[in-house]
């Protein structure tokens, strides 16, 4: 029994900086923008959390900070595909290759190359968890309330299946997008932060590996709802806390086989779901006004 809810212990925490991310992609792709560059926005979060934790000794300013921080990069992401309708997919690619470059050079240029990184303050527990745990959670039922209950929710939802029906509304598709990448791209940047102050208490280089990606395939493998998303999270979840246990018990499997497990998860669920978990309509396309 004790190894059962430890085992689900394991799942919870390691699937929270996930829960964060693809709740905030959620967010924007109901919207109507592909979001790609999860996985460099975590990156930026997760430096930016940890930064801001060394110098104010606090890990919850560090995960504003981390959020103010990918907000900034949220409204330039806006900028690039919904103002100059740039390629979304193009966009999110240059985002996680700049993230990986920047975060890269500041952290060396800070501490020096090879230095060990500096201990920062970690998030208070509450309990088994941690409080961002709780949190994640009580986002799903915030974001499924907002989303379904909610004329702001009809909105978002709006101008990602049907921006035109919006725009004949009188309402304006692409500030109704704009803020909705920048919440987004917010929540994003705190799921990166949990990843450096709740997971761990440092920063080491592309640190996410991959948790952005698995962060939109579990989006598309919960059929675009948040409660469905925070479920197939905890799948994906599983994965990465069975990396641990297999590491732990020394099953005579070769680690690069064991590290494997949440991708090769990741791509099965794509590859099995990813046409039956069809977004909004229209999604990655550009708002034209006066265009149907």
């Amino acid at each position: 029994m004790n190894d059962v809810l430890s085992f689900g212990s394991m799942v919870l925490n390691s699937s929270t900086s996930i829960l964060f991310g693809a709740l905030g992609i959620l967010l924007m792709q109901l919207a109507g923008v592909m979001n790609i560059g999860a996985e460099g926005m975590m990156l930026i979060g997760a430096f930016a959390g940890y930064i801001g934790s060394i110098m104010t000794g606090s890990a919850w300013l560090g995960g504003i900070f981390a959020a103010v921080v990918t907000g900034i990069v949220g409204i330039l992401y806006a900028f690039c595909t919904i103002q100059m309708k740039a390629n979304q997919v193009v966009v999110g690619i240059a985002l996680n290759i700049f993230a990986s470059g920047l975060t890269t050079t500041f952290y060396r240029v800070i501490f020096g190359m090879g230095s060990s990184s500096v201990k920062a303050d970690s998030f208070a527990q509450a309990g088994p968890f941690s409080i961002p745990v709780y949190g994640g959670i009580a986002l799903v039922a915030l974001l499924t309330f907002l989303l379904y209950k909610t004329k702001v929710g009809l909105k978002v939802r709006g101008v990602g299946e049907n921006p035109v029906a919006i725009d004949s509304m009188g309402l304006h598709v692409n500030r109704i997008r704009y803020i909705s990448v920048i919440v987004g791209s917010m929540i994003i940047g705190f799921g990166g932060a949990f990843l450096s102050l709740g997971e761990l208490s440092f920063f080491t280089e592309d640190m996410v590996s991959g948790r952005g990606y698995i962060a939109l395939a579990a989006v598309i493998f919960g059929r675009y709802t948040p409660v469905g998303t925070w479920l197939a999270v905890l799948v994906f979840g599983a994965g990465e806390a069975l990396v641990y246990k297999f590491q732990a018990m020394s099953v005579g499997v070769p680690t690069q086989v064991i590290l494997m497990i949440p991708y090769v998860l990741t791509i099965l669920v794509v590859a099995i779901f990813g046409q039956k978990g069809s977004g909004p309509k229209a999604l990655g396309i550009p708002f034209v006004k006066g265009e149907k």
